[in-house]
């Protein structure tokens, strides 16, 4: 296995963090591929799904949380790293799985957000007309108002 400066090297998104529950270690955090990227997202909308079909909007969130974690962080985790996810489910905190989520959101979703937002602007300045169009007559109000009284009327 490479040393992690030169993981970093080739791809900048790897990511150490220190997980452990006695003794601190660092795990690597690699980004997700697309296809595990689709799997995450499958496995959240059916989470999400799962629990409003419940029936409990009160709790809908918490419960969409616990479960997803409870049934999924170990395929989730396998994604991300080259842990054997049984053994790193009893090394790993919460606090410290918020902070890897944080990591795989960042990486995999949230920059991808950014570039996605970044991308559209600029689709939307190629396909806008150069000039604006110009407005209908209907569509126009100057707001003004017309008089009915004369103009010509005597000033005493």
């Amino acid at each position: 296995m490479p040393e992690n400066n030169e993981e970093k090297k080739l791809n900048p998104q790897i990511v150490d963090v220190e997980i452990g529950i006695r003794s601190l270690r660092k795990i690597t955090i690699y980004p997700l591929s697309m296809a595990d990227q689709l799997k995450l997202t499958d496995i959240i909308v059916q989470a999400a799904m799962a629990t409003m079909a419940d029936g409990k909007e009160d709790m809908a969130v918490p419960t969409f949380i616990l479960q997803m974690l409870q049934e999924n962080v170990g395929k989730i985790l396998s994604m991300a790293t080259d842990e054997d996810d049984k053994q790193l489910m009893g090394d790993i905190s919460n606090l410290q799985a918020v902070g890897i989520a944080d990591v795989l959101f960042e990486v995999n979703y949230g920059a991808v957000a950014k570039n996605f937002k970044s991308l559209s602007e600029k689709l939307k300045g190629m396909f806008q007309p150069e000039r604006p169009l110009p407005q209908s007559v209907s569509d126009t109000d100057t707001g003004l108002k017309t008089s009915t009284e004369s103009p010509t009327g005597t000033v005493e």
